[in-house]
């Protein structure tokens, strides 16, 4: 299957088509470091990819290179902490392939595709890695919710919002086969009225501050972001969609309307976690911001056999 997110031809034709975006002036900062726990933990995380796609620049974000190849990665997170190891999205698995040939609508197929797959689950039997016991979803859009079948004993973890949300049909984006299934062991959470950062509800997975889950709705409205205190110190911040290259943060840019339209739930809202991630950033600019599908980011943190730590 060729590897690509959206024809060009099309694309190239809906940008010239589109009127420019309005520019959008760049918040003040805010003031809310990230916390650091109060003891170091035994944290770490590692990558796995499952699949690359090339696209351009210009269709993952409005204002971006046209004539710019980037890659797109299909990643999934492993974070072990001393209490226990969970999976922060499953990308791509074993039945994709027929997933994506019976769900995913004729229309939509020639924007969304992606490349050879390595299925998560796969590459952790491989590894002889132990039996992973729950799942966290950042949302629970097709290329992030794949492989939940791949592991049938997990708890999936999900917000009330994101629950609600996949019960409804969202052609596109979500995939009933995926989903639907009865035995999934779906766990719904709700965020506790505990600030961290500039988030006004966040989750402490751990009770000890090194991994916590705060709200990103938008994209969709149950999306979570994870907040990682790995044992060197470091803080790294997995935004799953609100962004799909980190330059779109960095210049609080929206993505490209064609998709954006099939896949953000709620435009503005998305924008606004955008732009709350812009001023994250420049609160805390030691924080490394990682994107699910920026393989830029991530080549620079490494992916497993590799362990960032």
């Amino acid at each position: 299957m060729k590897a690509r997110w959206f024809t060009p031809l099309v694309a190239i034709a809906f940008l010239l088509l589109t009127p420019a975006a309005q520019a959008i002036q760049p918040p003040s900062v805010v003031s809310e470091a990230v916390p650091r726990p109060e003891k170091a933990v035994d944290v770490r995380f590692t990558l796995f990819k499952t699949s690359e796609v090339k696209t351009q620049e210009g269709f993952a974000f409005d204002g971006g290179d046209l004539f710019k190849s980037v890659t797109a990665n299909h990643t999934a997170v492993l974070v072990q902490h001393p209490r226990g190891s969970f999976l922060f999205d499953t990308a791509l698995g074993r039945d994709i392939d027929q997933q994506y040939r019976y769900d995913m609508p004729w229309w939509a197929k020639p924007l969304f595709s992606y490349g050879p797959v390595k299925p998560l689950r796969d590459q952790m039997d491989a590894a002889q890695l132990g039996p992973v016991d729950r799942i966290i979803l950042s949302h629970a859009h097709w290329d992030h919710a794949s492989g939940l079948k791949d592991f049938p004993r997990a708890e999936v973890w999900i917000t009330k919002a994101e629950k609600d949300f996949i019960a409804q049909r969202h052609p596109g984006a979500v995939l009933p086969s995926q989903v639907d299934a009865p035995d999934l062991n779906w766990k719904v959470y709700d965020f506790e009225n505990r600030p961290f950062a500039s988030f006004a509800r966040s989750r402490d997975v751990f009770g000890d501050g090194s991994v916590v889950l705060v709200p990103l709705s938008g994209h969709t409205p149950g999306s979570v972001g994870l907040f990682l205190t790995v044992k060197s110190g470091k803080q790294y911040f997995l935004c799953g969609d609100v962004v799909w290259r980190l330059e779109a943060a960095q210049r609080i840019k929206p993505k490209f309307w064609v998709p954006s339209r099939i896949v953000d739930n709620d435009r503005p809202a998305t924008l606004h976690s955008v732009e709350h991630l812009h001023r994250l950033m420049l609160a805390n600019p030691a924080l490394i911001v990682v994107p699910t599908h920026d393989a830029a980011v991530q080549d620079a943190l490494g992916y497993f056999p590799h362990w960032v730590d």
